[in-house]
């Protein structure tokens, strides 16, 4: 929605309700002013918090979408999230998970890719993976995520890896401020994602004899890059050193919150 538009939206819900410029403002603790430079459409000139406490008044959410040279951030972010994939199926497996990528699935008319889809034979424990760069939006993450979980034993069996015991929502969210923020504003709607940030990641690395089945797992990444290969020459011969994995972990003294990766 460009500025112009929700300063007429704005405006259309104050009327609607019957309210005058003034009371919108008092209701949001901005001064008159900012509430008119936003019904005018001059959002530019007003700070993020200002336009989410004006909007809350009518209550209205915001949820900023970022631009940047058109498909150049798309695929941006999906090199972002290939590597954070790549890097999450290398250490599963390290961990004795059998793992697919990019499982696609067509069922009672639902349709779609589950991003990794581990399976533990030991414990007949399937893991459906949900990885996100950015929290967009919440009711298709989370409903989507939903409808995976329901299908996913259907998929493992025609994939041959056999009858779950138990399947178990795993979602990896990279470390952003905004993914933060978001967490803490829905808690209630992540409620069910029981064990997080080093819990989940001891978890995955035994889940044999845990005694706790949980009911999902979420885990905020840090992914540092792969460090860049140098060209050197030895003896006239070009030489180029082994490229480094991508690890999947955070940063040496870096602090930690509940939901991160161990």
């Amino acid at each position: 929605m460009r500025d112009l538009e929700l300063g007429r939206l704005v405006r259309a819900l104050r009327r609607r309700r019957g309210w005058r410029q003034a009371d919108c403002a008092e209701r949001a603790r901005v001064h008159r002013s900012t509430w008119s430079n936003l019904e005018r459409g001059l959002v530019r000139q007003m700070s993020v918090e200002a336009v989410r406490a004006c909007l809350a008044v009518l209550e209205v959410t915001l949820d900023l979408v970022p631009r940047w040279r058109g498909p150049a951030m798309d695929q941006l972010l999906d090199e972002r999230h290939a590597a954070m994939q790549a890097a999450w199926k290398t250490r599963l497996e390290r961990w004795g998970w059998l793992v697919r990528a990019e499982v696609s699935y067509s069922r009672y008319g639902e349709r779609g890719r589950i991003d990794l889809l581990a399976w533990h034979a030991s414990t007949r424990t399937l893991l459906v993976i949900e990885i996100k760069t950015q929290i967009v939006d919440l009711q298709a993450l989370l409903g989507g995520l939903d409808v995976k979980r329901r299908l996913a034993p259907h998929v493992a069996q025609e994939l041959g890896l056999g009858r779950p015991a138990a399947v178990i929502p795993l979602l990896i969210l990279a470390e952003d401020s905004s993914n933060r923020r978001r967490l803490a504003r829905y808690a209630s709607l992540f409620a069910g994602f029981s064990i997080r940030g080093k819990r989940a990641i001891s978890w995955l690395h035994r889940p044999v004899g845990a005694r706790l089945v949980p009911d999902g797992l979420l885990v905020i990444s840090k992914l540092s890059p792969a460090i860049p290969s140098h060209v050197r020459r030895v003896g006239g011969t070009r030489v180029r050193p082994a490229r480094t994995p991508a690890s999947v972990g955070a940063r040496p003294g870096a602090p930690r919150s509940a939901f991160e990766d161990g």
